[in-house]
């Protein structure tokens, strides 16, 4: 899944800004972290209901990811019901593209699992990765996350990201996904 915006360079270098900004504080709310493991299995989901209420975001995204570079930061999702869930599925596609036309710029994005960095590579319509500890209301689980948008990413590169987390409960599955763009700096 490519999140795609048509806006005028100026006006999503400033929406990026805002939108970063308001997904990079941590809430208050966040108890004690979690890991996540890899493997996400959703063939359990039987109904898919977009109505979830989890807290999903990317945490010290740098403003802007300088293209060439690793940008190195944190995915967090919060158990944000009133019952302990099992697990949660977690998702992240993490894309770049240039404003001027629309074309896809080249991004790698990997994150941290069992001690190496693994790619979060489209495995389907949605890029599901990884699955939660178990979690009490309020409790958190994090993954390091890195990306290098390409050296030679053109002037007006925005990054995308739709991050997102799902409850499995008896065939149905509730996600919660959000969508963000990030500014992407040329290379020096």
């Amino acid at each position: 899944m490519h999140i795609r915006r048509t806006v005028t360079a100026t006006a999503a270098l400033s929406a990026a800004l805002l939108s970063a900004a308001l997904l990079g504080a941590a809430p208050a709310t966040a108890a004690a972290t979690g890991a996540i493991h890899p493997g996400a299995d959703d063939s359990g989901c039987l109904w898919w209901n977009d109505g979830g209420e989890l807290d999903v975001r990317l945490v010290n995204i740098p403003e802007p990811v300088v293209a060439g570079q690793w940008a190195t930061f944190t995915y967090r999702v919060i158990n944000t019901y009133d019952e302990p869930v099992d697990s949660l599925l977690t998702l992240a596609d993490i894309t770049a593209y240039d404003t001027a036309d629309g074309s896809d710029v080249p991004l790698t994005a990997q994150w941290r699992a069992d001690g190496a960095w693994t790619p979060l590579d489209a495995t389907g319509w949605y890029d599901w990765f990884g699955t939660t500890d178990p979690l009490e209301p309020g409790e958190s689980a994090t993954a390091r996350v890195r990306i290098k948008v390409t050296a030679d990413a053109p002037d007006g590169t925005l990054g995308t990201a739709a991050i997102g987390a799902a409850r499995t409960t008896g065939g149905q599955c509730e996600r919660t996904i959000t969508d963000l763009e990030f500014a992407v700096a040329t290379a020096s």
